[in-house]
């Protein structure tokens, strides 16, 4: 089965529709800025990511690269059903509602580009969310000694709307927070050595407010 056309009269994702239930390989020649993608598809599930004839697998990056289509691709496109690669297993409907719900994230909610954020000691007892456990596998330890939006869009080479929104998720599951307060946090958590044990006690004494 071989399918062609044209994003300028089809959207993407009622193209995926469309494939949901075929295995092949969806080429597009120009869809991110003149650059070519390949998606490798397996029955709705998509497999594997190229652009440029280049594999694309850190997490962050392959949301990012399905997020631009859907909200952008251009050019023409054909699917070739037929045997794929394969790098990875991610339902193609996953991630584009993730696409469509970072789109809606509103602006003012998003992190300042040069706002840098990092794991907070509580990191380790939270509940991580499905659909952050991939790319929190490949983000903590950059921001073990902090990143911001700039920053990791840099060195993923993912979008800088992309790196926001995703900074956002991981400040919203409570994994992150921005340097300053990251670090009063981790100093209140540390239980009061001596000298100031003794000093909140004179405060107490003399009537002063305690520390």
């Amino acid at each position: 089965m071989a399918i062609y056309g044209d994003f300028e009269y089809h959207a993407f994702n009622d193209i995926m529709k469309v494939l949901q239930r075929h295995t092949g390989v969806l080429f597009m020649r120009t869809a991110l800025a003149g650059r070519s993608v390949e998606l490798h598809l397996q029955q709705g599930t998509l497999q594997a990511i190229f652009i440029d004839g280049f594999p694309v697998s850190e997490p962050l990056r392959v949301r990012d690269t399905v997020a631009q289509l859907v909200n952008g691709a251009r050019g023409e496109y054909s699917f070739e059903a037929g045997p794929t690669e394969y790098h990875f297993a991610l339902p193609v409907n996953e991630l584009i509602r993730e696409a469509l719900s970072g789109s809606a994230i509103p602006e003012q909610q998003l992190p300042h580009p040069d706002t840098r954020f990092e794991v907070v000691p509580s990191a380790r007892s939270v509940a991580l969310p499905e659909a952050l456990r991939a790319s929190w596998a490949s983000l903590s330890p950059l921001l073990q000694h902090g990143a911001s939006a700039t920053d990791l869009s840099g060195q993923l080479r993912v979008s800088l709307p992309e790196a926001r929104a995703e900074l956002y998720r991981l400040r919203a599951a409570g994994l992150i927070a921005p340097q300053r307060a990251a670090a009063q946090a981790q100093v209140s958590a540390q239980p009061a050595g001596p000298v100031r044990r003794l000093l909140s006690a004179l405060r107490r004494l003399t009537g002063g407010s305690s520390a």
